[in-house]
């Protein structure tokens, strides 16, 4: 048998790790592990285990999958424009970051604009709180959003909001194919 215990163990020692050598063999602690076949009630018990910093219980099972799976990544990444597509890129959103030095005239330093495409995914109250919700979550805390874009690729509305600094303002129109 194989044992982390150093040779002066007492003899209970020793035979507490013998009973228990076998336990993180059982095919209930291993299923906890995979997180494919693990059962959709544990599900937000190993979000949290794993540090998912946003969970809704609303989502659909493979998204919050999804989301667990890649809360490791998520958070190597934080505070990196990267991050902040990953995060969004879970519910399907196409996200471009334009930073301040990207751009002429250059914006105020350490500031950056958001392009997000919703890919035809309507836009309402709850998806822009969402990603603002997501954007402030995952960037640097010495970044600021100075303007978010929404498109979406519907062929007849298309919808662009821009916030500023929490607010957003919403417009609409139609366009040709």
């Amino acid at each position: 048998m194989k044992t982390l215990l150093p040779p002066n163990s007492t003899d209970l020692e020793i035979k507490l790790a013998e009973v228990g050598n076998d336990a993180f063999d059982l095919p209930s602690i291993r299923i906890l592990k995979d997180i494919d076949h693990l059962p959709s009630q544990f599900l937000p018990y190993i979000a949290w285990q794993k540090s998912v910093d946003y969970w809704d219980g609303s989502w659909q099972e493979e998204l919050k999958r999804k989301v667990i799976k890649e809360s490791r990544d998520l958070h190597r990444l934080k505070g990196t424009p990267a991050a902040i597509k990953k995060a969004l890129e879970p519910f399907g959103y196409e996200v471009n970051i334009i930073e301040w030095f990207e751009v002429e005239p250059n914006l105020v330093p350490g500031t950056f604009k958001l392009e997000i495409d919703l890919i035809g995914k309507p836009l309402n109250s709850d998806t822009t709180a969402e990603i603002n919700r997501l954007v402030g979550e995952t960037k640097a805390a010495s970044r600021h959003v100075t303007d978010i874009q929404f498109t979406t690729n519907s062929p007849v509305p298309v919808y662009i909001a821009t916030g500023y600094q929490r607010a957003v303002t919403v417009s609409s129109y139609t366009r040709s194919i």
